[in-house]
């Protein structure tokens, strides 16, 4: 919705409010029943108060990076959200697809090296994956309203330049919960840059690297590209790309977690540019006319620091 994103409330947004309101009244209540887990770990929630992408995978990819470089076992729980599996919870092993699992816990889980679990339940996820393995930590990749799921710590991402939009609540505005929520998490992140108006703990830098084909050759400077993204905001990865100079012909947006058109991939012409969580989804070996642009995040050393202390000196309830 373009609307909730302009500087004005517009004529849509001022007829929706009522609904908003019936929306916030949903959504104090079940903010009531957030609670601690009774999971004998503790449970860290990376999630968003704001519809579309904010970067909450990479955020994670970090966070864990960092985790397990400091000697921490941890495992990640995840919706499976553009996945469909007939049993659940299910384990993402390198046999499972895609298309069973959802492409950003697949992605997470070739990243990281660590054990992901996706289950629309999260509870029932989370208490899969620690009778499963010895974990010293667990990060939920979203679910912050899923509060079935106990948790002792929560992180929320904002995108840092659209922010919270125009702060309303859903269907006026782009608010899953009331901007009070940012009052009662330990961290607040922003994507990309300091969000204007809005006190963040930290920014988390992406890094994207230089577009690669599958056998790992770059994609020569310059080049004239088609791109496509089915990421929650795929204008930053446009603009990324005519910033490292490549000269876009056409571009391509199916929608968050949705798949490459067939049309596309099957269309030589030129260099098609995709993101990782794009490729995540393509056959195996890809075609050779595409180029993926895998992303470095980087979140600041001092909220790294912070978040491992405050992981190490929770004391979770014991089951």
């Amino acid at each position: 919705m373009k609307f909730w994103y302009l500087p004005n409330p517009t004529l849509a947004a001022r007829l929706l409010i009522p609904l908003s309101w019936l929306a916030g009244l949903v959504a104090r209540r079940r903010i009531r029943q957030r609670h601690r887990g009774n999971y004998g770990v503790p449970i860290l929630v990376v999630g968003n108060l704001t519809v579309g992408g904010t970067g909450k995978s990479p955020a994670i990819q970090a966070l864990v990076t960092h985790l397990q470089n400091r000697g921490l076992r941890c495992g990640i729980v995840s919706r499976g959200y553009g996945g469909s599996s007939d049993h659940y919870p299910l384990a993402v092993t390198p046999t499972v697809s895609a298309a069973q699992c959802g492409d950003e816990p697949k992605a997470l889980a070739q990243q990281l090296g660590c054990p992901v679990v996706v289950d629309p339940d999260r509870d029932r996820a989370v208490r899969y994956l620690i009778g499963q393995h010895r974990l010293d930590v667990v990060i939920s990749d979203d679910g912050l309203q899923h509060y079935r799921m106990g948790r002792d710590l929560e992180l929320i991402m904002v995108d840092g330049v659209r922010g919270l939009g125009n702060a309303r609540l859903l269907p006026a505005g782009p608010l899953r919960e009331p901007v009070g929520r940012l009052k009662t998490v330990q961290w607040r992140v922003a994507k990309g840059q300091q969000p204007v108006g809005l006190k963040v703990d930290g920014v988390l830098t992406l890094n994207p690297q230089w577009p690669v084909n599958a056998q790992g050759q770059p994609l020569p400077a310059g080049s004239l590209i088609r791109a496509c993204a089915g990421i929650g905001y795929p204008k930053s990865f446009y603009q990324q790309l005519v910033e490292q100079g490549f000269q876009l012909q056409s571009t391509h947006s199916p929608g968050d977690h949705r798949p490459v058109p067939p049309g596309w991939l099957s269309d030589p012409g030129l260099p098609l540019v995709l993101t990782e969580k794009d490729a995540i989804k393509l056959p195996s070996p890809w075609p050779a006319h595409c180029y993926v642009v895998r992303l470095r995040p980087e979140l600041p050393a001092s909220l790294l620091d912070a978040i491992e202390s405050a992981l190490r000196s929770t004391q979770p309830w014991q089951p």
